[in-house]
């Protein structure tokens, strides 16, 4: 099975809480059997295009050049590629800035939006299948 991971800057973690969790989980998956692709900022300090088994699709941001308008071209350009490939499953960590081009995610393929909420310093994860 083809999992994709979206709204991430990449792995392995460096940046926070939702690449964290991101790491865990595809390094976990891949150790399933799982065949896993985290979507990855241009701008991460990782190079590879492995992860210990996980591949990595990197994707131009420009963040650094035009400030948090920046992550919305990355998340769309990250879309866009996810349209080209096979993946069985599409799991949307970052749900800011891609909101708006949900409507450009792949059809008929299972999509699992998650939304990362710290409260009181503790990190709580809900997860709705849309299908």
């Amino acid at each position: 099975m083809k999992i994709a991971i979206l709204g991430t800057r990449g792995i392995p973690n460096a940046y926070g809480g939702i690449e964290e969790f991101a790491e865990h989980l595809s390094l976990e998956l891949v150790k399933q059997g799982f065949n896993i692709t985290v979507y990855q900022s241009s701008d991460h300090p990782f190079k590879g295009n492995n992860f210990q088994g996980v591949r990595l699709s990197r994707h131009l941001n420009p963040e650094k050049y035009l400030g948090p308008a920046g992550q919305f071209i990355y998340d769309l350009l990250c879309i866009l590629d996810s349209r080209k490939q096979n993946f069985d499953i599409i799991l949307q960590v970052g749900y800011t800035s891609s909101s708006i081009w949900s409507w450009l995610l792949p059809k008929r393929k299972s999509i699992i939006v998650t939304i990362m909420d710290l409260r009181f310093g503790k990190s709580q994860l809900q997860m709705e299948l849309l299908v």
